[in-house]
């Protein structure tokens, strides 16, 4: 059972009235390098694999080792191209192409030996699979209808529809996950979590998250982080790529790449390097340059905040100064639909909601709670260009039930 307790020293810090920015944190220039690669490559969980049968096998993803061919599972699978998912026994294998005259095929899963030469079991599923993922003892497919268009009695080539979320246990019985958003769907695991478009899901729970300034939802997963192409980013120009990666899916850092790319289509990791796949090419770059100023910038044990059932994804994620959490505060006020005067020269904000209205300065502990002296625990503070302020002192005197979640170590905020 979840220990939820009542916030005693909890503190948040709010961003007020400045401009709106994007998160202040960019990873230093990386050098990225153009380059063809000849065989399309992926993870399996045990080694890197091409996606043909017999595919070919690496532990570095420069060296491979032929796979002997069994032409029994090679009738089967056929010349298509596939994704091998390790899972700790055997390989689950499905179709990773979309083909208009196999279509039919591809609603179905594999579970292939070890050695690569029988296949043990074949499932009926759902739909098509676009994502596959492992979280405790379930597995969870993301899939979408594929069926083929059709005009004149001629086959064009192939609409999908129905994206849908499923889960399992053997592979053989699927339980439909109540999803509402159905248009596209990207999965990934995340903190033993599932990261499902813009909702963080466990234990049948969806909790949304609303970004700041933050366009998209992560698409890619790249190593242990998750990433995507930001193209509305205040750094993004006609000449160059910026990226967003994040760990937890709610908070995010940027890298601008100084190149020019036709369209992003993936993002992975290939033994030591990054690869970005666009239209015409691959871009790849040293993996520890950027895993490097990720680890280090990009928070952990990080603090969350839920303000009335939704995760606020913050620009600036949350710091602690002396024992109090500190969280970004300007999209709260949004949230709280809060009205805000801001004195530039005395660096001064006053938050009004109905008939309560907080005043408080930076770097001041002392606070006015309708027109009345009040003290802070902690001051509001300037952090990298965004005031913060107390969480507990100015929601609590604002009428809002602050709680604390430990094991999350998420602040639960409801009017």
């Amino acid at each position: 059972m979840k220990k939820i307790i009542k916030v005693i020293s909890l503190f948040l810090i709010i961003v007020v009235f400045s401009e709106v920015s994007y998160a202040s944190e960019y990873l230093n220039n990386v050098e990225f390098t153009q380059k063809r690669m000849d065989e399309n490559i992926t993870w399996s969980g045990k080694e890197w694999i091409t996606d043909k049968y017999p595919p070919q096998i690496s532990k570095n993803a420069m060296e491979f080792t032929d796979i002997e061919e069994n032409k029994t599972v090679k009738n089967r699978l056929q010349n298509s191209r596939y994704i091998y998912v390790w899972t700790g026994n055997d390989y689950l294998v499905y179709r990773s192409d979309h083909d208009y005259k196999g279509y039919d095929k591809q609603k179905y899963l594999y579970r292939l030996s070890a050695d690569f030469q029988q296949i043990l079991n074949t499932y009926e599923i759902p739909n098509w699979i676009n994502y596959m993922e492992f979280v405790d003892d379930k597995i969870f497919i993301a899939t979408e209808n594929v069926f083929p268009s059709v005009s004149d009695g001629r086959v064009l080539g192939i609409n999908s529809s129905e994206f849908e979320i499923y889960y399992s246990y053997d592979c053989d019985e699927w339980t439909k996950v109540d999803y509402e958003d159905n248009y596209y769907i990207d999965m990934h695991k995340v903190n033993n979590k599932l990261l499902i478009d813009n909702y963080l899901y466990s234990d049948g729970d969806f909790d949304k998250v609303i970004y700041e300034t933050h366009y998209s939802r992560p698409t890619y997963k790249v190593g242990e982080f998750l990433c995507e192409e930001d193209k509305k980013n205040e750094k993004k120009t006609e000449d160059n790529t910026v990226l967003a990666f994040s760990n937890d899916g709610v908070y995010f850092i940027y890298q601008v790449i100084d190149k020019k790319m036709e369209g992003v289509q993936d993002i992975f990791v290939v033994g030591d390097e990054i690869v970005i796949e666009d239209y015409r090419y691959y871009y790849t770059c040293n993996k520890e340059e950027v895993f490097s100023q990720l680890r280090e910038k990009l928070p952990n044990n990080s603090v969350y905040v839920k303000f009335n059932g939704d995760i606020l994804g913050f620009d600036e994620p949350p710091i602690i100064e002396d024992g109090s959490t500190l969280v970004p505060m300007r999209f709260l006020f949004e949230q709280m639909r809060a009205d805000v005067v801001w004195d530039s020269e005395t660096q001064t904000a006053t938050a009004t909601i109905d008939n309560k209205a907080v005043t408080f300065s930076i770097d001041n502990v002392n606070a006015r709670i309708n027109n009345k002296p009040a003290k802070m625990d902690v001051p509001a503070r300037l952090v990298n260009g965004k005031t913060m302020v107390p969480l507990r002192f100015l929601l609590e005197n604002m009428g809002y039930d602050v709680d604390w979640d430990a094991d999350s170590r998420t602040a639960i905020v409801n009017s």
